[in-house]
């Protein structure tokens, strides 16, 4: 169970950095295969397994809960501050376990390198993209904005960036950075750390939630519960019946993706 925890952590922890990828992490610790089976099938299996995976979920949750409200202060500042050191300790964490994704796996199959190749277009596509749009301030925007509309776009983004930490090599926090949002969700984690320890000082339910960020956190919770199930799925489905390939094309986007945290850690 703490093993399962410490992961989880790991995982948390990556999902903030703009550019480092939960999904990469969680290959090289060893539980994506079980969490998007997990994940993705849990509405649909016996009772008896959902228990099972319900466990498994509930300790990688915590984990990945625990390093993003923990560590928000501290990945802020460190990618703030020493944008490279960060950027090698993620590097020196993905290189030396790539080997490990397609250990077994034919590494002479053409179909495969053909899948290897795939892969790191749709990084290179991805570090493009963010290159032409995504946020070139580099200063926190935090808004306090309560509104129909703002609270759906938390949901959308909320799903694409979830959608987005499941696939490895592609990074929900570089996704949320284009969407405008990256600063604010981030702000938002770090009131409610901070507004917990003084609740106390609050008063009414209103004022409470407005001061926690409760409202915008939970729309985009929501967003997030639904990117996950739905890309899950499809990757135990392509794992299921494409393992080979989908290794290989897994491979491809992490071994691309590193020039995407290096990009921005030089900007």
């Amino acid at each position: 169970m703490l093993k399962l925890i410490l992961k989880g952590i790991v995982i948390g922890i990556a999902n903030i950095i703009p550019g480092v990828s939960g999904g990469t992490l969680a290959v090289i610790l060893g539980v994506y295969d079980k969490l998007t089976e997990a994940i993705g099938n849990f509405l649909v299996v016996p009772m008896k397994k959902k228990m099972e995976y319900l466990k498994f979920l509930s300790q990688i949750g915590i984990g990945v809960a625990a390093g993003i409200v923990l560590f928000a202060k501290v990945i802020e500042f460190a990618v703030t501050n020493y944008p490279k050191i960060t950027a090698g300790v993620f590097t020196l964490l993905i290189i030396p376990s790539i080997p490990y994704i397609v250990k077994g796996e034919d590494k002479k199959n053409k179909k495969n390198l053909f899948f290897l190749c795939l892969g790191g277009i749709l990084a290179l596509f991805f570090i493009y993209a963010d290159l032409v749009y995504g946020d070139k301030s580099g200063t926190a925007q935090i808004t306090t904005a309560i509104t129909g509309g703002y609270l759906l776009k938390l949901l959308i983004c909320g799903s694409v960036a979830a959608g987005a930490m499941i696939i490895p090599g592609i990074s929900g926090s570089m996704l949320l950075l284009m969407l405008g949002e990256y600063y604010n969700v981030l702000g938002f984690i770090n009131r409610l750390f901070t507004g917990i320890i003084h609740i106390g000082t609050y008063g009414s339910l209103r004022v409470i939630l407005e001061n926690l960020a409760l409202i915008q956190l939970g729309a985009f919770g929501i967003g997030i519960v639904i990117g996950l199930v739905g890309i899950s799925k499809l990757i135990n489905l392509l794992l299921a019946k494409y393992r080979s390939s989908t290794l290989f094309f897994i491979t491809g986007i992490i071994v691309v993706s590193i020039f995407q945290i290096w990009i921005n850690a030089c900007k």
